[in-house]
């Protein structure tokens, strides 16, 4: 819901850029933001490349959906460093061509951004839904397509910013703590409360529930953390709102940096195959499992101990948020996928490698030998 100051910040906005060559002549407020004011603006000016329209994006310290909900302003310039240092890295090649937008204006003393624009965007949730209603054998290859070339970005990334080259990059995400801990208990903690929930279906888990709690707190003192997005799930994967379609080229953009973070890669693949996997629990779309593929295959090799810990957030993400996504399901859907996801949970923490080859996640193991 959109935050009642919202024509208040646009105003704002307007009068801060009217300054710069980034001077709009109208803001249109954008859904999708829950901690931040999003527009499409207007500019007054094409750019000298002929650009119209672009993304802005203004944070304050709470969130916009939740003004009640402090939130360090620390995370917006995170994202600055994020994305000025993500301009040079390569998008990935082929018809789905993955990177991140341009930023072309950042004001430290207001928070707000300007970025590259994407025409016509929906996140890849909303696509899924969308898109996908309806089944269609036919699409697997593109789904295929497209799940590989986010594996393969996401690898990329995760590869390049472990560089010595993006030392700068690396220090600026370790600042990043409190989104760190956020993360930590959005997931986690919220893990734990949850069993509160649905006494008859996660009381029998909540030992394992707490320990899994107290491990990922102690992960993060860990000294070999790498920089992750911090929230990589598809509503932050935005694509056109037109229907996939073979040698048709289709840009996405990863989205939504100011989570940036010093973690585990895992939670990275994990949050995004768990909305992946969500779409089939939900709403019985085969596309979600075809992503995963995807997917799993870009981002490559990994081993035992990578899988499981993926699939420990997989859990995790589904029963926090798969049950609490309003509208999602039903009721009995919910208690079902709350139900899956501390199946696979358990599976993972008993490292049931065997139970998983033969599961919609084998993805995760056929590259091990």
């Amino acid at each position: 819901m959109a935050h009642p100051q919202s024509n208040k910040v646009s105003e704002e906005i307007l009068q801060e850029l009217r300054s710069t060559r980034y001077a709009c002549s109208s803001l249109e407020a954008l859904s999708g933001g829950t901690a931040n004011f999003i527009f499409k603006g207007v500019l007054a000016t094409p750019l000298p490349d002929g650009t119209t329209r672009v993304a802005i994006k203004h944070g304050e310290g709470y969130l916009a959906s939740m003004p009640e909900w402090q939130l360090s302003t620390g995370r917006c310039h995170a994202e600055e460093e994020s994305l000025r240092a993500l301009d040079k890295l390569p998008p990935t090649p082929g018809p789905f061509s993955v990177r991140t937008p341009k930023l072309h204006y950042f004001s430290p003393d207001s928070n707000t951004q300007v970025q590259e624009y994407l025409a016509d965007a929906v996140s890849l949730k909303d696509f899924a839904l969308k898109h996908f209603a309806a089944p269609d054998p036919s699409r697997k290859p593109l789904c295929l397509g497209l799940g590989r070339s986010l594996g393969v970005w996401l690898r990329g990334f995760h590869d390049w910013v472990a560089l010595p080259a993006q030392t700068k990059l690396h220090a600026e995400m370790k600042l990043n703590q409190p989104m760190q801990q956020l993360k930590h208990m959005v997931n986690y903690t919220t893990l734990r409360d949850t069993v509160a929930n649905f006494p008859d279906i996660l009381e029998d888990a909540k030992n394992i529930f707490e320990e899994m709690e107290k491990r990922s707190a102690e992960e993060l003192q860990r000294a070999d953390l790498q920089g992750i997005h911090g929230d990589f799930w598809t509503g932050n994967a935005l694509l056109p709102d037109r229907p996939l379609q073979q040698g048709v080229a289709t840009p996405v953009f990863v989205v939504d940096w100011e989570s940036c973070q010093l973690g585990l890669r895992q939670l990275d693949l994990g949050q995004m195959i768990a909305e992946l996997y969500e779409l089939s629990l939900f709403k019985g779309i085969d596309e979600g499992t075809w992503l995963i593929e995807g997917f799993a295959a870009g981002y490559g090799r990994i081993d035992d101990d990578f899988a499981f810990r993926t699939i420990l957030h997989v859990g995790t993400h589904i029963v926090c948020w798969g049950s609490r996504v309003p509208g999602w399901g039903t009721d009995a859907q919910v208690r079902q996928i709350v139900g899956v996801g501390k199946g696979l949970i358990l599976r993972a923490w008993k490292r049931d490698r065997a139970w998983f080859e033969g599961s919609d996640l084998a993805c995760l193991f056929s590259k091990i030998p």
